[in-house]
């Protein structure tokens, strides 16, 4: 498969494209796409600029990524995930998931960032890492402002996506500083999935490290250096990831209370929900659930 720039069509299979929406502002574009008879997707794509990808609709349940020809893993995406590829870099792999899935993919020029970093109170040149799947309602945000108005084609539509581009290489550069970077080596493929399996299904309990370690057959701190490896974080970060990103499907899908919630997720009370919620993404639970959910056929 020849690779791809973000203003096309990069992923590729045997599917039906019931939606397909396109927008231009100058150093920005977005396409909108919704797709259905979905089996297994590939990709390939050689970033001439930024690519942001938002998840709208359908889980990536499995798949396996490379970038610039390196084997990168997989991150399982469910809706409102984001996923970043910096310019100069190349993306491949396929996955597979939902049989109906949406996504909204924006491209940034290299120029437009650039003069984003340059402008940056650090004194540095900041540099932009891929990240195959997160979670951010500050770029989800963003990045649905930019689907509305690839939908909406409104007057002074290039001032507000560039405000919306701002804010999104913004956070970017702002995640640097904090979120870890995965190394190689750690778990097995299949004790990773063991561990991870586990850890879905049991977030509302109290798991322990010595629990994990006996999942895995190693001892407590080789489970620690070997998961932070694997990873790029300790299984007590994992394990909270985790539990924040299932109430954020509870909150985007149900009307469960804040507090069945948060003891649905293994945290103690709505309180503590919500501290962790805002500290993790600088939003209260009832605010990202007030932007939620977008519907990619709208």
């Amino acid at each position: 498969m020849s690779l791809a720039t973000p203003n096309h069509m990069f992923k590729e299979g045997k599917c039906r494209t019931v939606v397909r929406e396109q927008g231009s502002w100058g150093d920005v574009r977005a396409n909108l796409v919704k797709r259905t008879g979905l089996r297994r997707e590939e990709t390939a794509l050689a970033a001439e600029n930024h690519l942001i990808l938002l998840n709208l609709q359908g889980n990536a349940e499995r798949g396996e990524y490379f970038l610039d020809g390196q084997r990168a893993g997989f991150t399982r995406r469910m809706p409102g995930a984001v996923l970043f590829v910096p310019s100069g870099c190349t993306w491949s792999g396929w996955e597979e998931g939902a049989s109906t899935a949406a996504y909204l993919s924006i491209s940034i020029s290299r120029q437009f960032v650039d003069g984003l970093g340059r402008g940056s109170s650090s004194g540095s040149d900041p540099r932009l890492s891929p990240d195959l799947g997160f979670l951010d309602p500050i770029i989800m945000q963003a990045a649905r402002g930019i689907g509305e108005e690839v939908r909406e084609k409104a007057l002074y539509g290039s001032l507000l996506v560039e405000s919306y581009a701002t804010t999104i290489v913004a956070q970017l550069f702002r995640r640097m500083n904090y979120m870890p970077r995965p190394s190689r080596g750690g778990l097995s493929p299949a004790v990773m999935n063991r561990l991870t399996e586990t850890i879905d299904a049991e977030l509302a309990s109290d798991m322990s490290l010595s629990y994990l370690a006996g999942l895995a057959g190693v001892s407590v701190p080789h489970l620690c250096r070997a998961f932070k490896q694997a990873t790029g974080m300790p299984p007590h970060a994992f394990v909270h990831q985790r539990r924040l990103e299932r109430a954020s499907e509870h909150l985007r899908h149900t009307t469960r209370s804040m507090t069945e919630i948060a003891l649905a997720c293994g945290f103690s009370g709505s309180s503590h929900l919500s501290n962790a919620f805002r500290k993790a993404f600088g939003m209260t639970p009832s605010s990202y659930r007030r932007c939620w959910p977008i519907k990619a056929d709208d």
